[in-house]
């Protein structure tokens, strides 16, 4: 039967995962749970296994060996928690948490209980990001710029609260974040800004395309954000995301190091420079996050993402919102992590 896999909240990014499951021969999808059960029954149909309405039902009755969490960032926090407390491994999509407070207390669990976790951050996998790492060791890094824009509202009901989804900072743009400590090592302050530049308030005519939204109240979260980067080995980085309407989806990463520019796009990446040339992201290169962790708990290895990382990466975006509340003071992510790494 090989490994046996549960799956909580099969909503949205979860749909992606299960089908990857699927295609493993050494894998069994046990169980469904989410709020919804009508959805977790649903997934049940196509992916077999039963459905439950909550992750302690599943864990009871199906005992897995490793589980998959895909719910809204604010429904962390219980269910990492119950799987630490029966040594079940987890997989968790990004981010952690809304807040540091919420992360330290499931970091206490997964470390008490010494736990197999990996976290979502799927462009670490790609083969030219891969790449691109080699290049960059033996060099320094000058400048990396980063953004993260959408051309909406994702239509979820808890995106528009801050307190729920962590705005697009947290929620969205800790792709483009994660991805430069990867690459670029630990930044170590943080100084932003941020703004809502247009009114959500529906009209009658407010449209929605592609699954995005033009308009939502109430609306709580800035629609623009701005961040200055200071990494530890010296280099910078600027973050900018927004998600004003009518324009396009648009995200892209770029490292300026010596004798190389570097760019990524999605998960490719050309270089140029002392030398040049290009990597693709590889053949369904997001599967290669939740393989590696699938991997990790049939082998019994370390996975290359544990829940630590997510932290630390949390840390940046958490930052960002204090040196906004603060005037664009710069904040350092050391004092967002006391006591808890």
């Amino acid at each position: 039967m090989g490994l046996r896999l549960g799956f909580v909240g099969v909503g949205g990014i979860a749909q992606r995962h299960l089908a990857n499951a699927a295609l493993r021969g050494d894998v069994t999808i046990v169980g469904h749970a989410d709020i919804r059960l009508e959805r977790a029954q649903e997934a049940a149909r196509k992916y077999g296994g039963r459905a439950y309405d909550g992750c302690p039902a599943l864990l009871e009755a199906e005992q897995p060996d490793a589980v998959v969490i895909c719910t809204p960032p604010d429904a962390h926090g219980d269910i990492e928690e119950t799987c630490a407390g029966r040594g079940v491994p987890f997989f968790v999509e990004k981010p952690v948490a809304v807040s540091m407070e919420l992360a330290a207390r499931v970091k206490r669990a997964v470390d008490a209980a010494k736990l197999t976790t990996q976290v979502g951050y799927m462009y670490r996998f790609s083969k030219g990001v891969r790449r691109v790492r080699e290049l960059l060791r033996s060099r320094r890094i000058a400048m990396v710029q980063q953004h993260f824009y959408m051309p909406g509202l994702p239509d979820r009901d808890w995106w528009p609260f801050l307190e729920r989804s962590g705005g697009q900072l947290t929620e969205q743009s800790t792709h483009m974040l994660d991805l430069g400590r990867f690459l670029c090592g630990d930044v170590v302050s943080v100084a932003g800004t941020t703004a809502r530049v247009r009114d959500w308030k529906p009209r009658p005519d407010s449209p929605r395309t592609g699954g995005l939204l033009w308009a939502a109240d109430p609306f709580t979260i800035p629609d623009t954000t701005a961040l200055t980067l200071r990494y530890a080995s010296g280099a910078l980085g600027t973050l900018s995301c927004s998600m004003v309407p009518g324009t396009a989806w648009d995200c892209g990463f770029r490292i300026v190091a010596e004798g190389l520019i570097v760019t990524i796009e999605g998960g490719d990446v050309r270089w140029r420079g002392s030398e040049e040339g290009t990597e693709a992201a590889g053949e369904n290169w997001p599967s290669y996050v939740l393989y590696d962790f699938l991997d990790a708990v049939l082998e019994g290895r370390p996975s290359a993402v544990p829940y630590d990382e997510g932290v630390r990466s949390l840390a940046i975006s958490l930052a960002g919102y204090a040196s906004a509340e603060a005037g664009g003071a710069p904040v350092a992510t050391a004092d967002i992590l006391r006591g808890v790494l």
